[in-house]
């Protein structure tokens, strides 16, 4: 294999790679040290993608959970459907590109789960101190991880749950690099045979 078909295998890898990185870094150092690092983390990027397209729309979609899953009528079914609403669109679209088979498309949605869970396990580290800014200047009553973990008074698991979603997340960017290698793309080919 040369290097230009290596080159058009992997190329999606090579660019996420940078990325992943620094979201592993903020994780690390919003985890263990300041939680506002989840909103100011600086990225070395010219222009702040991950900030401007991913955390923007994943924030548009876990508002929209809210309202979505509150037509269950249960309080806790609504404030967990910010989260739950984050995590599945973008696991949607996972499905949809691994069933159509896009390679290129399947290593992006998974970048996006990945940063789902990110941007989850950040909220749900400050469940139990609430220092992050809401939306629309809500209270800190407002704070969803935190109404969630008090409710089944949990409150001092929110670093565990971080973790764990950060570690969720972690598997999925591992599952967006390698997907030149577990998923092939089969093409079609018509045979006409003159037999």
């Amino acid at each position: 294999m040369d290097w230009q078909q290596i080159l058009k295998k992997w190329w999606v890898s090579v660019l996420l790679i940078p990325f992943i990185v620094y979201q592993l870094h903020q994780a690390y150092w919003t985890l263990n040290f300041n939680i506002f690092f989840s909103i100011s983390y600086s990225f070395p990027f010219p222009v702040n993608v991950e900030k401007f397209l991913v955390s923007n729309f994943l924030l548009i979609v876990h508002e929209a959970g809210h309202t979505f899953f509150s037509i269950f009528g249960s309080r806790i079914i609504t404030i967990l459907g910010g989260s739950l609403n984050e995590i599945l669109l973008p696991l949607l679209i996972v499905i949809f590109t691994i069933f159509n088979r896009y390679i290129k498309g399947t290593q992006f949605a998974l970048y996006l789960l990945g940063s789902a869970w990110f941007s989850v396990a950040f909220y749900a580290a400050d469940g139990g101190q609430r220092q992050l800014p809401l939306i629309g200047n809500l209270g800190k009553e407002s704070h969803d991880w935190y109404n969630l973990l008090r409710h089944y008074n949990i409150l001092e698991a929110d670093a565990s749950f971080a973790l764990t979603f950060v570690i969720i997340g972690s598997l999925v960017y591992i599952a967006a690099l390698t997907v030149p290698v577990w998923l092939e793309r089969v093409d079609n080919i018509d045979l006409d045979l003159d037999l």
